[in-house]
């Protein structure tokens, strides 16, 4: 049994190596008329000067904290492990682009100190600042939290955690006005900010952890700046799955008010497959948890 999950193991660490790779292939492949320009640059969304300031403060502040937590780490408990995650955010902001014109996610005109151009909207410095914090040290402590060992109750509330943090980071952004506009019409939002991307952060965050959890272990010495891969190929798998129905339901041209909702369902159910499929190989609790060579006690935390 064990061999057979290490060999399973094998070919899912080359499946998700190839994932992101297919990802970028398939969307610059994509020849569609006026692709990147469903909704272009908005020249009247203008965000207020204190608004962008105050996101440039806010998540250099955050990251500030998270650089702190892993010298502490690294000094105190010798771990290495969430500095070696730092790189995840800085991958993931520059695919942001791509995601954002299939939600049909809109950036202001005047963004502060833009990185780079999506499709001709500015991407901020605030905006990038607030992957490079955040990307890392969810996954981190999803992984640690999965290092001591979750039953089924605990895998549910840390799963809910994720979702409720990435609400209290995002909806407050969303609400104050013209900082980023996802563009109507959007299913089922809270103060402008969709319900579906509850889901597909958390359970992405959440599968980022899983891999740190299977793949930690091996990736010492050379290899450690890996580990800033696996939340990123989590994400990257996470949204090529769950956000698939919700794509189609923004874009399909024709497509029906029920034809969208039953879209909105599957996006959710795939969200809910893959949590049980997740724990299921994780929780202590489970029958069929995954038992691997190379895995450590649950006790423990591997540096």
């Amino acid at each position: 049994m064990e061999m057979k999950q290490f060999r399973y193991l094998r070919c899912l660490k080359w499946y998700l190596f190839f994932i992101p790779l297919f990802y970028c292939g398939l969307v610059q492949a994509e020849e569609i008329a006026d692709y990147g320009n469903l909704f272009p640059l908005q020249v009247d969304q203008i965000a207020p000067d204190f608004i962008q300031k105050y996101q440039l403060i806010w998540t250099s502040v955050i990251l500030l904290v998270v650089i702190a937590y892993a010298v502490y780490r690294l000094i105190r408990h010798k771990d290495s492990i969430l500095l070696s995650t730092m790189g995840a955010g800085m991958i993931a902001f520059f695919n942001e682009g791509n995601l954002e014109v299939l939600v049909h996610v809109t950036q202001p005109a005047n963004a502060m100190l833009p990185v780079f151009w999506n499709y001709g909207m500015p991407m901020g410095l605030g905006l990038g600042i607030g992957y490079v914090a955040i990307f890392p040290v969810v996954s981190y402590i999803a992984y640690r939290y999965l290092k001591k060992g979750l039953n089924t109750k605990g895998f549910i509330i840390l799963w809910a955690a994720i979702a409720l943090s990435n609400m209290a980071m995002e909806v407050p952004g969303i609400a104050m006005g013209e900082q980023y506009v996802y563009q109507p019409p959007q299913m089922l939002t809270i103060m402008g900010f969709p319900l579906y991307n509850v889901w597909i952060n958390a359970t992405s965050w959440l599968f980022g952890g899983v891999l740190m959890y299977f793949f930690v272990p091996v990736l010492t010495g050379w290899k450690r700046p890996l580990i800033s891969l696996l939340p990123f190929f989590a994400f990257a798998a996470g949204w090529g799955i769950m956000d698939v129905p919700i794509v189609c339901a923004l874009n399909i041209a024709g497509m029906p008010a029920w034809g969208q909702w039953t879209l909105w369902f599957i996006s959710l159910g795939l969200s809910i497959l893959i949590l049980i499929t997740l724990h299921n190989i994780v929780a202590i609790t489970s029958k069929s948890r995954w038992k691997l060579p190379w895995a450590t006690s649950d006790s423990e935390v591997a540096t």
